[in-house]
């Protein structure tokens, strides 16, 4: 019986950790998940200090089209020169995102966006647009910020 008493306290110390590290994961996904929809709302304030402040100094981001911006000045300045343009009216709308950890303090987000409103050149309003946004994020000093982003059309939603 005696043997039986100290399995079972044996098994309740290897628990006890599990159950208690599941509402400490649900916190850092609430956490990582805010940084993805301030990004939607940044955008859709059209607000490049606020989308700037979501980025590490030394973030990078690779647009739909490939083009790579290194530093969240570079992020700050590309997007603020499109949201001047081509993206003035546009509405970003964040969809089903999943949030994988890697480690406690590393994060990858995928997010299916679709956006409306943008224009071309000469100001003629483009087709709505759908795509995948995947961030990487590090968790500092309790702060989650982007470290990387891709940015990608989904050119044939159906093929």
């Amino acid at each position: 019986m005696k043997k039986l008493v100290a399995l079972a306290a044996l098994l309740g110390f290897m628990v006890a950790p599990v159950l208690m590290a599941e509402p400490a994961q649900s916190n850092d996904e609430t956490g990582v998940r805010s940084v993805v929809h301030g990004f939607e709302d940044a955008w859709n304030h059209h607000d490049m200090n606020a989308l700037a402040s979501l980025f590490a100094p030394d973030a990078d981001f690779v647009n739909v089209i490939g083009m790579r911006w290194i530093g969240r000045e570079a992020i700050k300045q590309a997007h603020a020169a499109t949201h001047a343009t081509i993206f003035k009216n546009s509405t970003l709308s964040i969809g089903e995102t999943t949030v994988r950890f890697l480690t406690s303090d590393i994060a990858i987000t995928r997010s299916v966006w679709s956006l409306s409103g943008q224009t071309d050149r000469g100001g003629k309003m483009e087709p709505a647009r759908t795509g995948i946004l995947t961030h990487v994020l590090t968790r500092t000093a309790g702060h989650w910020m982007i470290v990387t982003s891709q940015n990608t059309d989904i050119v044939n939603p159906n093929g």
